[in-house]
Formats: C-alpha cells, structure tokens, sequence
C-alpha cells in the first residue's frame, strides 16, 4: 500500500509515509521523473506525487518540495479512468483508457 517506502532515494524520490485513508490501496503504475515520483493508485483516478515541484510537475500549486506523498488534484481524474503515469524531467503526465494525454 502507500504506506510503503519505494523510488530511488534522491529528492525525496524514496518518500515514506501514509497517504490518510488511501494507505489501503495497491499501486497500479509508477513513473520516476528527474526529481519526482508519480503513482497511479489501483482505483484509476487517484495520483500520487511527491520530490521537486518547483515547476508544477507535481500538480499540487505552491508546493516547491513535498517530502510525503499526496494526492494530486490536477493529475487525478473523476472520469475517464487513468491508464498510466508518465514522468520526465520536470514533467508529469497521465493516459486516460482512451488514449488522451
């Protein structure tokens, strides 16, 4: 679950930590950008993120470094469902079922 550690250690890309009442989900996808970790959590619509966000890579505004994983608003979706998480540099993306970035 999300209360596991995982990522590669270096800018807060190994975050450890609970995610409140999401600790009970299984991770669906997980894609490592430069300095920053987005998962896919395995109810397709919630997206985690955490590392460096000066550059909004994160999608959490105001958050130039998130040290615990939390749930993005802009990446998560309500509708369609998430297919996949896609991370680079300082770049965040995700891939509805239907194909649309």
């Amino acid at each position: 679950g999300f209360g596991d550690g995982f990522g590669a250690g270096g800018s807060g890309s190994g975050g450890i930590g609970h995610c409140g009442d999401m600790s009970r989900r299984y991770i669906r996808d997980v894609a490592l950008g430069g300095d920053h970790t987005v998962v896919l959590s395995s109810n397709r619509k919630d997206v985690i993120t955490f590392g460096k966000g000066g550059e909004g890579q994160l999608g959490l505004t105001s958050k130039p470094w998130v040290s615990a994983p939390m749930r993005s608003k802009v990446l998560s979706s309500k509708s369609p469902n998430i297919a996949a998480v896609c991370a680079f540099k300082n770049c965040s993306m995700t891939l509805d079922e239907n194909g649309n970035v």
